[in-house]
């Protein structure tokens, strides 16, 4: 089970902020806990986090991933505009959830959220007795049909409820939020686009950009640069990080490179979504933008 926390929508954080138009965390499944009244920015946890991460990614069990199963974890809307997600409470005690359902854009090649007023879940709020499972139901009030696929984000909440206080049981227990992406699909029937690469100097860096012109979201894996040809070459340098490209929407890498090798004849790499080998993009896609 791979599951997706972030901190809650309404606190605010350095590089996470939810408002009516703010910035969410940098990836698509990415994770963190929270202690009741205290938030834990995530970059101040990456290290410690990775081993769950890892944990959760290949099925090992751990306290995260006892405490809630939800299936689809990626969810894809047909173009009515219509999807279940189903959550059971793993914990061994009763649970409240609170839903809230955010749009996904990107802007200049940020991540930003704005409150969904069309799009909406439901029950917003319910009650989990411990191994109950319970529907939730995602859809437009008004279904339409959609040019480009839209993205939004859900975020189930754990809400501690008035008089736990597992600290005076001895036990540490975290209020959990989780995050699930949601695509809904375009009723354009247009297949992909490839994605539109560039690269360029800039304060001592390559940049590597990737525009998507396509109606669908992209999901990239790995991202780096090489000087190498031929078919699944190593990277020299490397973003493992998983990044989606939101439809009509690009994204940017940067890589620090030491002046005398930034003219070398640099080739970009990619490992796309669920691919086996690395892909050298071909220089046909390459447009130099140079600073």
């Amino acid at each position: 089970m791979v599951v997706s926390l972030v901190p809650r929508p309404r606190k605010v954080a350095q590089e996470i902020t939810v408002t009516k138009s703010s910035s969410p965390s940098r990836s698509d499944v990415g994770f963190i806990n929270f202690r009741r009244r205290q938030t834990f920015q995530i970059w101040k946890f990456s290290r410690q986090l990775s081993l769950l991460v890892m944990c959760l990614l290949v099925g090992v069990s751990t306290p995260a991933q006892a405490a809630i199963t939800i299936s689809p974890v990626i969810v894809n809307v047909p173009p009515d505009g219509r999807a279940i997600i189903t959550v059971r409470n793993e914990r061994q005690r009763e649970v409240l959830y609170q839903i809230s359902v955010f749009r996904w854009l990107q802007v200049d090649g940020v991540d930003r959220y704005e409150a969904a007023q069309d799009f909406i879940a439901s029950p917003p709020m319910f009650t989990l007795a411990a191994a109950e499972s319970q529907i939730i139901r995602v859809g437009f009030r008004n279904p339409q049909r959609l040019p480009v696929e839209q993205s939004y984000r859900l975020f189930l909440a754990e809400v501690p409820r008035p008089g736990e206080n597992s600290a005076e049981r001895g036990v540490v227990e975290f209020a959990m939020q989780y995050a699930i992406p949601v695509f809904v699909a375009s009723s354009n029937r247009t297949g992909p686009l490839s994605l539109v690469w560039q690269i360029r100097e800039e304060g001592g860096a390559l940049v590597v950009r990737a525009d998507n012109p396509s109606s669908t979201h992209t999901v990239l894996n790995m991202v780096g640069l090489t000087q190498q040809s031929g078919l699944d070459v190593p990277a020299e340098m490397a973003s493992k990080r998983r990044t989606t490209v939101l439809a009509h929407a690009w994204h940017e890498w940067r890589f620090p490179v030491a002046h005398d090798r930034l003219h070398l004849s640099w080739r970009i790499v990619v490992r796309q979504n669920d691919a086996q080998t690395v892909e050298v993009v071909p220089h046909a896609e390459m447009r130099p933008h140079l600073r």
